[in-house]
């Protein structure tokens, strides 16, 4: 510390000045390495414990101003509400351990098949939520739920044995089926479920014909773009 200083007569003040240094290096130091800590908890905060994805939380965050920047932009959003078919079963077979590295893989599988931009979410359980912010239209969103219905459907294996799990997908898409974020996860919720309920092809779209075309109503049929997959100029 240079105390050796002290020896002059002004001995005082250059100890007390070397004093200050130490005290205001060490205060740096303390006050980086609680940044630090914070920007850990906030990035914990943001996280799914398990999966490492976004949890419910930070995509309530993320939806809702995606839905506001579509609106500005006017642009679409898409929605995917992603249920496991068969993981229940694995996970009362073989423990939670087991049913635990399903979830881990299921979303590294998710989050391949993404572009950088969109998110992925842990929703709760064996559910999880895909956001696609400003998507050009529902074709882009089909495509994307596709690639992951095929991903996620591949084998893995628990204790030597090969399982499966496959994804049943709901889907809604800003501004034709809700404008609000509750509004866009509900649909999408409960085109995951009908479509639980009805036994058929993990991907539906609430209020959909076959190939996942929307439904119009009657005074729209004048409208452009009817009959064909709905586009943000459409909507």
């Amino acid at each position: 510390m240079g105390y050796a200083r002290s020896k002059a007569p002004n001995g005082d003040i250059a100890l007390e000045l070397d004093t200050l240094r130490d005290t205001n290096a060490r205060l740096l130091r303390e006050l980086a390495a609680l940044r630090e800590r914070e920007a850990q908890a906030l990035k914990l905060a943001d996280r799914d414990g398990l999966t490492g994805l976004y949890n419910r939380r930070r995509l309530l965050e993320l939806l809702e101003s995606s839905v506001d920047e579509a609106a500005r932009r006017e642009r679409c959003v898409g929605l995917l509400f992603i249920d496991l078919n068969g993981f229940k079963g694995i996970n009362d077979e073989y423990g939670h351990a087991a049913g635990d590295k399903i979830l881990i893989n299921v979303a590294a599988r998710i989050a391949a098949r993404v572009r950088s931009s969109d998110v992925v979410c842990r929703y709760g359980g064996d559910e999880f939520v895909v956001l696609l912010p400003l998507v050009p239209d529902a074709g882009a969103v089909d495509k994307v739920a596709d690639a992951i219905r095929e991903r996620v459907s591949l084998p893995c294996w628990i204790q030597g044995k090969e399982q499966h799990v496959t994804a049943a997908i709901g889907q809604s898409m800003y501004p034709h089926d809700g404008r609000t974020p509750a509004e866009l996860l509900h649909r999408a919720d409960l085109a995951m479920y009908g479509l639980k309920a009805r036994l058929r092809r993990p991907m539906l779209r609430l209020g959909s014909v076959p190939h996942h075309r929307p439904l119009r109503r009657r005074d729209d049929r004048s409208k452009p773009g009817v009959g064909g997959a709905p586009t943000c100029g459409d909507l």
